[in-house]
């Protein structure tokens, strides 16, 4: 009894896979079910045992490559184990991990987000809406806890989603080498731009950030001290 809803699974996953290649391929208006149907070695009718139309294609396709981000940042973001600012870099390292294991998905959705549907269309803005937010919050947290610099973390979070979601558009397997390396490299790049170093780490509140600045201050005076000549009498 087991067999028949794994089955399920697996055809359904490989007729999303189809479904995705064509969409990005020759755009959602230009492929029709037939298409997909040929792509996958079946009948038309047979398709119809999986899905009625190709909207509904395209609003599984979309839920699956948004809803799994949200998804690893509510996780990630729950993780009382871990630092803030370990907690955007674990994210960080997931989300360009999923995004590079599914090329295919995000180059679709990139295509044909002006051709969505309007109901699918909304479903996309608040996903990603959502996904915007919870990378900002967990930005805001490490940047509280004094181990991120203070940056504006709406523009982090949305420089550092451009930098895995590029990854659709130049990855390749065969290519690119490992999918979790080339998520080490970009997450290091990104947090190597946001996180302070050891000896800049600050404690929370607002006296430890003054008291840094005073450090800088004085630095600077001695610095000034040393490479502006002497005041004559």
């Amino acid at each position: 009894m087991a067999r028949q809803p794994t089955r399920r699974r697996l055809v359904s996953n490989e007729l999303l896979e189809h479904s995705a290649r064509l969409f990005a391929e020759q755009g959602f208006a230009n492929t029709s079910l037939q298409d997909i149907a040929d792509a996958m070695g079946i009948s038309r009718p047979a398709l119809y045992h999986y899905v009625s139309n190709k909207e509904e294609l395209l609003a599984a396709l979309v839920r699956d490559v948004l809803e799994r981000v949200v998804e690893i940042l509510e996780r990630i973001g729950g993780r009382e184990d871990l630092a803030p600012d370990a907690r955007v870099e674990a994210a960080l390292r997931e989300i360009a991990v999923n995004n590079a294991r599914n090329t295919t998905r995000f180059r679709l959705l990139d295509r044909s987000e002006p051709d969505l549907p309007a109901e699918i269309a909304e479903m996309h803005r608040r996903t990603r809406h959502r996904v915007l937010e919870l990378l900002t919050g967990l930005i805001e947290d490490a940047e509280s806890a004094g181990a991120f610099r203070p940056l504006p973390a709406r523009t982090v979070a949305l420089g550092m989603l451009g930098m895995v979601n590029w990854i659709a558009w130049w990855y390749r397997p065969e290519t690119g080498g490992d999918a979790e390396a080339v998520a080490d490299v970009l997450v290091d790049v990104a947090m190597t731009g946001v996180r302070r170093a050891d000896d800049r780490t600050l404690a929370p509140g607002p006296w430890a950030a003054l008291d840094l600045l005073k450090e800088d201050i004085a630095h600077l005076e001695s610095a000034m001290r040393r490479a502006l000549p002497a005041e004559s009498d």
